[in-house]
């Protein structure tokens, strides 16, 4: 059997028994106690169809521990893992209209209602959360700055080293974030575009 494949958060822990099978399989969620027991709570998946960019969650926590705000902290949780993945940009998770508790989960961990998404089919509604776009262009502010100071002492003007350093800094900055702002449309069409839901 292959190894187990975890994530852990505060006091819980997903647990994926089947590490080349993560994004098919469900994971176990575990609440770990003060003497480092772990006692099974429910489970998570991100079982379901994919898109490029995509990818959907659902969580189950065991009637026992519901109500207790486990279902929020495990969507926040694996949200986090999801997003870890570079090329991971949306997840979704959907809820039947009238299963209050599960979307009140939903919108407490970030994901927010795509009206005008929803299946039409038994009033189910697709609530989603972006991954915040990256942005390289303040990093390399910061080392274009520090890069600058030393560049000028080399050459005996802090000012000129200074100015080298920023227009290559910010230049390579904008150069990187465009290409990350494109490649996560391209991914995701024109069903997101840049954190924003299109009509």
């Amino acid at each position: 059997m292959a190894k187990n494949y975890e994530y852990k958060s505060g006091n819980l822990i997903a647990r994926a028994t089947d590490e080349n099978n993560i994004w098919d399989s469900k994971w176990d969620v575990f609440l770990v106690d003060k003497d480092n027991d772990n006692t099974k709570i429910g489970w998570v998946s991100f079982e379901g169809e994919k898109y490029a960019g995509i990818v959907p969650i659902s969580v189950e926590i065991e009637k026992s521990f519901r109500g207790r705000g486990f279902g929020t902290a495990v969507f926040k949780m694996m949200k986090e893992w999801a997003f870890l993945h570079s090329n991971i940009y949306v997840v979704e998770a959907f809820a039947d209209k009238e299963n209050t508790a599960l979307i009140s989960s939903l919108e407490k961990s970030g994901f927010v209602y795509r009206e005008g998404q929803s299946i039409e089919k038994g009033g189910v509604e697709k609530y989603s959360v972006i991954r915040e776009k990256t942005s390289w262009l303040g990093l390399y502010f910061i080392i274009g700055i520090i890069v600058g100071v030393l560049l000028g002492i080399v050459i005996g003007s802090v000012w000129i080293g200074f100015a080298i350093s920023m227009i290559i800094a910010l230049s390579i900055g904008f150069v990187m974030d465009h290409n990350e702002n494109k490649k996560r449309e391209e991914m995701m069409g024109e069903y997101y575009s840049y954190g924003k839901k299109k009509h």
